[in-house]
């Protein structure tokens, strides 16, 4: 047993970390939560979580927070008192003393986003008295229905049905989080998902999914998502970001999004 040890050893050393197997092509990344930012285990025990953190040192030399960017978390509140940066300031000290590179993720998603930030005082198309809309209307058959798929359902669901915020109202509160959040970062995460899962699955036509975003902003919410990050870091790599693009008809409405972008 002693010789398998010496041997495993021997194995272990000679096999390159991910990191250095592609230093000279790409970085290597991995996303971390919360426990390993700030080295308290949750749902892990404290052996667990140091196994966890190794892993990261030794192997990878970029990295993501699961979900300390998103906006349900760093803005959980309406207005500028509204934020809670110590977890996403855990994260980026993590990176920083492990001398990685950092991404963002995410500044506008359908899920994960507070009801407040599309609440206002205008009722959903089609209502005419103070009755919420039914959930649907953010996302109708065929455009990404709750539960399609692994992802597609969009984790963390929000579902708000009441009256809505105005565009010029959703533009300035997407401009305020945006620019607050990219500008704390700037210089420090060095690319950032600026929207995330917009186009719609399935085969119909519509190139966009049928969020709150876009009914109340219209499709040029994307466009202005990334105006906001380019002003608030004119330095940050600026990323679309999606699941399933490995699908032709998906990549199909990507390309016509990128286009129509350009």
């Amino acid at each position: 047993s002693m010789l398998a040890a010496l041997c495993a050893t021997a194995r272990a050393a000679d096999t390159p970390t991910l990191k250095d197997a592609f230093k000279d092509h790409f970085q290597v990344g991995t996303a971390i939560n919360r426990g390993m930012a700030t080295g308290t285990a949750f749902r892990r025990t404290s052996e667990q979580l140091n196994k966890d953190i190794a892993l990261v040192k030794e192997q990878f030399n970029q990295i993501v927070p699961e979900n300390d960017l998103k906006w349900a978390l760093v803005h959980p509140r309406p207005g500028a008192d509204g934020y809670n940066f110590d977890p996403a300031d855990a994260f980026l000290n993590f990176g920083l003393s492990n001398n990685m590179s950092l991404a963002g993720h995410t500044l506008v998603w359908h899920a994960q986003t507070p009801n407040w930030v599309f609440a206002g005082t205008n009722q959903p198309p089609g209502v005419t008295n103070a009755a919420p809309s039914p959930v649907a209307v953010t996302n109708a058959a065929g455009t990404n229905a709750p539960g399609r798929g692994g992802f597609g359902g969009g984790f963390g669901r929000g579902g708000y049905t009441g009256p809505r915020a105005s565009r010029e109202e959703l533009l300035q509160r997407m401009r305020d989080h945006i620019h607050t959040v990219v500008g704390r970062y700037k210089g420090k995460i060095k690319a950032w998902d600026v929207v995330n899962e917009a186009i719609a699955d399935g085969p119909g036509t519509n190139v966009l999914r049928n969020s709150l975003w876009r009914e109340i902003i219209g499709p040029d919410f994307i466009a202005k998502a990334f105006q906001y990050a380019y002003e608030a870091d004119p330095e940050a790599i600026l990323r679309y970001n999606d699941y399933g693009l490995e699908n032709p008809a998906k990549r199909r409405k990507l390309i016509t999004l990128i286009q129509s972008l350009r």
